[in-house]
C-alpha cells in the first residue's frame, strides 16, 4: 500500500492550534428534495445518509457548521419571506459532531429554493479571516433573487481564502449550468450526483478539500515602488502580494551566509495573455539595486491552448564568479512587474530559499550536468492505487511515490501531486486515459489535457519532448473527431538533478536542487460535470544522492528530496499527530499517514491537510 504525507511546505509554528479549512455545509431543504434519486430514495434520505457518513468521521479538530435553506413549511405568508428562508443550524466549531448530528435529523424538505440569501448568510457564518470553504448540496434551480453565481464571484472577490464546492444531486440541465457557474465563479469544482452512493463520494472529496490549503498560501506581504522602502522577506518563507497595475513592486532579501544562492519563485493564476504578457521577477545585488542583475525570468500568462491556469517562474542568484556581488551582497533586491492589465490586484505567491554555499574547494569536485534522459516506456500497473485525493495546488498537493494511480477528472480542473525528488534522479510522468462519449460530446468548448512538472521553487521542470521524437506509444488524438473508447496518452520527463544544471540553459536551470517536484494534470474545458477517468503513472530513474555536492552547512541546511524547501504560516496539520510507527513527522511534526482504508464504502476523513479517501472516481456518473 502506498503511503502518502502531508506536504510541509504549506505550514510552519504558528502558535495557533486551529487548523485552516473552516467549513460551512449549505444544504437544500426545498420541497423537491422529496422526489426520487437514481437507487430509489428519496433525496433527503440520499442526502441525510451522505452527510451522516461524512460528518461521523469528521476529526475533532475540523471546524464545520451547516445552514439550510427552504427548510420553513410553507404558509400563506408572502412569498418574500421564503427569499430570506435559511437558518444557521450548526454554528461553526470543533468536535462538534452530536450537533451536526441533530441537525441531520431534522433536516426535512419544505420550502423555497433560495441560494443566493443561503450563501450570503454561509459567508458571514465562516468570518473574515483565514480560509474558508462552503460545500453547496442543492437539487435545483434558485427560485430568488439575486443570482447566486453573481453571489458566488462576489464571495470569492472577498479574500484568496474563500472557496465554493457544489454537488448538484439529480439535477437537470438548466440547474446544473447554474451549479456549475456557482462551482466556477466561486473558485471551487462541481460534482454531479445520481444516487447515494456518488453523493457521499462528492460531499467527501469536497469536505476533504476544505481542509486543505488551496490556490496560493503564505504570509501577507505588500511589496513598494520604492526600492529604499522594500519590505524584507527572510528565507525560507512563502509570502502573498497582489500584483500592480503597472510599475514594479520592490522586496529586499537579507542573507544568511555569504556565497549563498538565493532562489524566487513566483506562482499566480492569470488571464489569458500572449507572450509579451507576463510577470517578470528580477534580482540584484542590494548594493547597486536595479544596476547588476543576478537574474530574471517571466511567468507568462495563460496562453491560447494552454490546460493549465497556474503559472509559474523562478530564478536563481548564483554566479560562476565566486566575489560576484549576487553571491557575497548582504542583502538582495527583488522586483516584480505586471505586464498583463488583466492581473492587476490577483494574487500572487513569492517562495524565498537559501541554499548553503559550497564547502571550501568543493567546486572542484562538483560534477558537471549531465545530458538530458531518454524516455524509457511507461506501462500503468494493472491495478493501481484508488487512495489518493488530488491536491487542487501546490499547497494541498499529495506525495507520491513510484506507481500508477487510478484518478478522475472533472471539466476545468487542474489536479496537482508532489513527487520527492533527490540528486542524480529524474521524473517521467504519464497520463492514460479511455475518452468518454461524455468528453467527446463536451469537445465544442475547445479543451486538451495537459501535465506538467513544476519545481519546488517554481521553474517549469518538465519536458513534453515536443519537437524531440516523442515516443510512438503516446497519441493526443483531435478529441472532437474522435469515437468513444479512444485511447489517450502523453507525458513529460525532467532532466536530472544536478548541482550545475544552473549553470545550463533556462529550460534545465530547475533541476539544479532537490525537493519535490509538483506534477500537474489540467482539464481544460469550461466547467461542467463530466469527469474524465485517468492513470497516472510515475517512475523516478537514477541513483539518489548521485553527483550530490559538498555544502558548507555551517548556518543553513542542505536542500533534500523529500522537502517543499519553503514553508507559510498557513497551518494544516495537527502537530500532534504521529506516523504509523509512533514517531513525529520531519519539519515541525508533520505526521506521515498511511493509507490502509479497507473495505469499499469506508471514509477515512484524517485532520487537516493529509485527509486522505478512497475515491471512487465516480462523481460524474
Amino acid at each position: 500500500m502506498t503511503t502518502l504525507v502531508a506536504v510541509p511546505s504549506t505550514a510552519a509554528e504558528s502558535g495557533d492550534d486551529e487548523p485552516v479549512g473552516r467549513l460551512m455545509l449549505v444544504l437544500d431543504s426545498s420541497g423537491s428534495m422529496s422526489e426520487l434519486t437514481g437507487d430509489g430514495r428519496t433525496r433527503i434520505d440520499a442526502a441525510k445518509d451522505a452527510l451522516r457518513a461524512v460528518v461521523n468521521q469528521l476529526p475533532d479538530v475540523q471546524p464545520v457548521g451547516m445552514r439550510v435553506f427552504g427548510a420553513t413549511q410553507p404558509t400563506r405568508a408572502g412569498a418574500e419571506l421564503y427569499c430570506s428562508d435559511s437558518q444557521n443550524v450548526a454554528p461553526v466549531a470543533t468536535d462538534n459532531r452530536d450537533d451536526l448530528n441533530a441537525a441531520i435529523d431534522a433536516y426535512e424538505p419544505y420550502g423555497e429554493t433560495p441560494i443566493a440569501y443561503a450563501l450570503q448568510e454561509a459567508g458571514t457564518d465562516l468570518g473574515t479571516e483565514g480560509q474558508r470553504s462552503i460545500v453547496l448540496v442543492s437539487d435545483g434551480l434558485a427560485t430568488c433573487e439575486p443570482d447566486p453565481c453573481v453571489v458566488a464571484e462576489q464571495l470569492r472577490a472577498g479574500g484568496v481564502d474563500v472557496r465554493i464546492d457544489v454537488v448538484g444531486l439529480n439535477v437537470d440541465a438548466a440547474a446544473r449550468a447554474s451549479l456549475e457557474c456557482v462551482a466556477s465563479a466561486g473558485g471551487g469544482t462541481y460534482y454531479d450526483a445520481t444516487d447515494t452512493a456518488s453523493l457521499v463520494d462528492g460531499l467527501t472529496t469536497a469536505q476533504t478539500r476544505s481542509a486543505r490549503p488551496f490556490d496560493l498560501t503564505g504570509e501577507p506581504i505588500e511589496g513598494t515602488p520604492d526600492v529604499s522602502d522594500a519590505p524584507r522577506m527572510t528565507a525560507p518563507g512563502q509570502y502573498v502580494d497582489t500584483l500592480p497595475v503597472d510599475g514594479e513592486l520592490f522586496y529586499r532579501i537579507p542573507r544568511t551566509q555569504i556565497g549563498s544562492t538565493i532562489h524566487v519563485g513566483v506562482s499566480y493564476i492569470g488571464e489569458s495573455g500572449s507572450a509579451g504578457e507576463s510577470v517578470r521577477m528580477s534580482l540584484y545585488p542590494g548594493s547597486a539595486p536595479e544596476g547588476l542583475s543576478c537574474a530574471s525570468g517571466s511567468a507568462f500568462g495563460n496562453g491560447i491552448g494552454s490546460a493549465n491556469p497556474y503559472h509559474f517562474d523562478g530564478v536563481a542568484s548564483w554566479k560562476a564568479t565566486p566575489d560576484d556581488p549576487c553571491n557575497i551582497d548582504e542583502d538582495l533586491v527583488l522586483a516584480l512587474e505586471n505586464s498583463n492589465p488583466a492581473n492587476a490586484g490577483k494574487p500572487v505567491e513569492i517562495a524565498v530559499y537559501e541554499e548553503p554555499p559550497l564547502a571550501d574547494d568543493a567546486d572542484r569536485d562538483v560534477e558537471p550536468a549531465p545530458e538530458a534522459p531518454s524516455w524509457q516506456t511507461l506501462e500503468p500497473s494493472g491495478s493501481p492505487e484508488t487512495d489518493v485525493v488530488p491536491g487542487s495546488s501546490l499547497a494541498s498537493a499529495p506525495v507520491l511515490t513510484d506507481g500508477s494511480y487510478e484518478l478522475g477528472i472533472n471539466q476545468g480542473e487542474t489536479q496537482v501531486f508532489a513527487v520527492p525528488l533527490d540528486w542524480g534522479q529524474n521524473l517521467q510522468a504519464q497520463i492514460d486515459m479511455t475518452l468518454t462519449q461524455q468528453t467527446i460530446d463536451a469537445a465544442h468548448v475547445g479543451y486538451g489535457f495537459s501535465i506538467d512538472v513544476v519545481g519546488p521553487l517554481r521553474t517549469d521542470d518538465g519536458d513534453n519532448l515536443y519537437g524531440k521524437g516523442r515516443p510512438a506509444d503516446w497519441n493526443e488524438p483531435l478529441i472532437l473527431a474522435s469515437t468513444a473508447g479512444t485511447p489517450l496518452r502523453t507525458g513529460t520527463q525532467t532532466p536530472t538533478v544536478a548541482y550545475l544544471q544552473r549553470a545550463g540553459a533556462l529550460p534545465v536551470r530547475g533541476a539544479a536542487i532537490p525537493g519535490y517536484r509538483y506534477v500537474q494534470v489540467a482539464f481544460e474545458a469550461n466547467v461542467g460535470s463530466n469527469t474524465q477517468p485517468y492513470t497516472l503513472t510515475l517512475k523516478t530513474s537514477g541513483e539518489a544522492g548521485d553527483g550530490a555536492p559538498e555544502y558548507d552547512t555551517s548556518q543553513l541546511s542542505a536542500p533534500e528530496a523529500d522537502s517543499s524547501l519553503v514553508s507559510s504560516p498557513v497551518r494544516n496539520v495537527d502537530t500532534e499527530a504521529t506516523s504509523a510507527d509512533g514517531d513525529a513527522g520531519d519539519d515541525g511534526g508533520f505526521p506521515v499517514l498511511p493509507v490502509g482504508l479497507g473495505a469499499a464504502g469506508v471514509l477515512a476523513l484524517l485532520a487537516a491537510g493529509a485527509l486522505l479517501i478512497r475515491s471512487r472516481v465516480s462523481a460524474g456518473r
